[in-house]
Formats: C-alpha cells, sequence, structure tokens
C-alpha cells in the first residue's frame, strides 16, 4: 500500500526538494537594475493555519513574502486566512490534500503554514526534513513550516523557507542564480495585467512545460488529473 501510495504522488512531487538542502539562488544585482518589470501587479495568496500557528504568526510569514518580492513590483495580498488541520506527518500527505482544495476566488495561490510536534524533531535526526513545498504541475498550492524547533532551521527558519517557496509560486526552479527566473515572472505580471482587463482576475500558475495557466478552475482540473493518472 505504502508503495502504491508514493506512485500516486510522483506526478505532483516532481522536483520537490528540502528547502534546507536547496536554492533558488542568488539575486543578480546586474540585472535587476536594468530590467523593467512594469506597473505594480497583486499575488493573493491565502492561508491554511495549522493548530500551533497564529493567524498573526501566519501573516508576519507572508510580510517577509511581500517585502522579497517588492523587489519586482510585485505585492502580496493575504485576503483570508482559516484553520486547518496538518492532514499527514510528512509532506506526500500534506501535498496531495493541499493540492486537492479548490482554489476560490479571490486566490491566486494557497499555502498551508504547517505546525511542529515532538514528532518533527525526532524525525528530524533520522531524515532530511522537508520544510517547505510547492507543487509543481500548476505552482498555485503548497505549504511552509510556520515554526522553528529542530537544528536544520537555524539555517533555514520559517521566513526563509517562506520567501524560497514564494519563488517557486512563480513557477521559479533551483538553481545558482535567480537571473533566469526574472523572465518568468516579468510574464506572469504582464499576462496578469492582461488578464484582469479581460475581466479574469487571476494571477497565473504555470504549468510543468513552463506554460501559464490563466484560469483557477484549469489549476484544479490540471491537478486531479496529475493525481488520477497515477492512482
Amino acid at each position: 500500500m505504502q508503495r502504491i501510495k508514493v506512485a500516486r504522488l510522483i506526478p505532483i512531487l516532481l522536483a520537490m526538494l528540502t528547502s534546507a538542502c536547496v536554492t533558488v539562488g542568488k539575486h543578480d544585482t546586474h540585472a535587476l537594475q536594468t530590467l523593467d518589470f512594469g506597473p505594480e501587479e497583486t499575488l493573493r495568496v491565502c492561508l491554511l493555519i495549522d493548530e500551533g500557528i497564529t493567524e498573526t504568526r501566519a501573516r508576519d510569514l507572508f510580510q517577509e513574502v511581500s517585502d522579497e518580492l517588492a523587489l519586482f513590483d510585485l505585492n502580496v495580498e493575504i485576503p483570508w486566512v482559516r484553520p486547518w488541520k496538518r492532514p499527514a506527518f510528512l509532506m506526500n500527505g500534506i501535498i496531495e490534500e493541499i493540492a486537492l482544495r479548490p482554489l476560490e476566488p479571490p486566490c491566486d495561490r494557497l499555502m498551508a503554514v504547517v505546525g511542529r510536534h515532538v514528532g518533527d524533531f525526532l524525525a528530524s535526526w533520522l531524515a532530511p526534513e522537508i520544510l517547505g513545498a510547492v507543487e509543481t504541475n500548476t505552482h498555485t498550492r503548497g505549504y511552509v513550516v510556520g515554526k522553528a524547533v529542530t537544528l536544520n532551521q537555524l539555517l533555514q527558519n520559517p521566513s526563509h523557507v517562506a520567501v524560497h517557496e514564494s519563488y517557486h509560486m512563480l513557477g521559479c526552479v533551483h538553481g545558482h542564480s535567480l537571473q533566469a527566473c526574472y523572465p518568468y515572472i516579468l510574464d506572469l505580471k504582464r499576462i496578469a495585467r492582461a488578464n484582469r482587463e479581460k475581466g479574469n482576475d487571476f494571477f497565473p500558475g504555470i504549468s510543468l512545460d513552463r506554460q501559464p495557466i490563466t484560469s483557477r478552475e484549469t489549476t484544479g482540473e490540471i491537478l486531479r488529473a496529475a493525481i488520477g493518472r497515477s492512482m
């Protein structure tokens, strides 16, 4: 049964690695100074908060994200924060449950902020910790660990992980430099603006093959199909 469950999740977990061990890269200061990211756009991230995570704590984490993405004239708003119970101990079960949730308007992204308990501390001594993840079929759903209780988090605290996962929400991949990601952010902002002008107020996702996804409904269809194919 465990082998079957892991196989089901392969399409969703593709390219997800532990945030404590990898990086999306450093900024290229020269490129940032020379690129025009256009008018300000807004990315609306709705939050699910686990037991032990307060709304204030969750909003503070994503204020760090907003401060980071302001580099690209991209504003992060939190339309709502709702209680949520962590559905599983490991990443597989957590990300599957979030991936199958609908992306309600006005949300552009759905992120869970996961709490911590003694089991997490013990497990951190036995296996690499997954401190955050974003599914890669649409880049619209994921989670971050919201409390620092293990040694690994001395190097990657929750704020750092939230910022890291915010780049994955924009379709960025792991690498040594963020320069390759800048065109994606610029293009997503352009598409978001065009969407809004046509009455479709959605900041697009990005598919596995790097194509924009321009509706909330389509993100859900893609994720359900990805899980269904692997069952």
